[in-house]
């Protein structure tokens, strides 16, 4: 148990620091929201710091939308797609937690869906910052959705928990941070 708190903080310190990470070094400040979205602008942005390229680049093409949008309306077809798989896990982890007969992980899944409610909390304000082109606000929000949800991944690490679920929270993870790096991205371009 106090490896798992020990764990736990030095992700939240890892986390953080990739937050100043971030925070300091620019990203590119040569974006526009009103640039138009491009395969090869999809490769640069899923190529910063702190973003899994290649779940990025494959998670925006699977969606035949991306190539028509502009900057801003990537960020916000982000934001949205990820309320939403958002919104379907929480769904999922309330089933989980009311049918499973295992204490331990009731209590996983338990806190797990708190992590999960707040993070979509996090994504739904995001979603109205970047709407109005308030990116660092947004930038914030999405900040704090990805560390609420690294919380339950940080939880269930070394658990006995259904591979559906681990993948589906790093999934959830990986959104929030691009997300993030988006509005970073458009806040620099101001």
């Amino acid at each position: 148990m106090v490896f798992s708190c020990v764990t736990r903080n030095m992700f939240s310190v890892l986390h953080l620091l990739a937050l100043v990470l971030i925070s300091i070094t620019p990203l590119c400040s040569s974006y526009t929201p009103s640039d138009k979205v491009t395969k090869e602008l999809v490769v640069q942005l899923c190529s910063k710091p702190t973003l899994y390229k290649n779940f990025c680049i494959a998670w925006l093409f699977s969606d035949p939308k991306t190539l028509t949008l502009d900057l801003h309306g990537l960020l916000g077809m982000v934001i949205e797609k990820t309320q939403g798989f958002g919104f379907r896990t929480i769904k999922l982890t309330k089933g989980l937690v009311n049918t499973t007969t295992d204490p331990n992980l009731k209590m996983i899944y338990g806190s797990c869906l708190t992590d999960y409610e707040q993070s979509t909390k996090g994504i739904e304000i995001a979603k109205g910052y970047a709407s109005s082109k308030v990116y660092f606000s947004a930038f914030m929000a999405a900040y704090k959705a990805m560390m609420a949800i690294s919380d339950c991944e940080t939880l269930i690490e070394a658990q006995p928990i259904p591979a559906y679920f681990s993948r589906r929270v790093v999934m959830f993870e990986r959104m929030c941070s691009t997300g993030m790096v988006f509005s970073k991205v458009l806040k620099e371009g101001k």
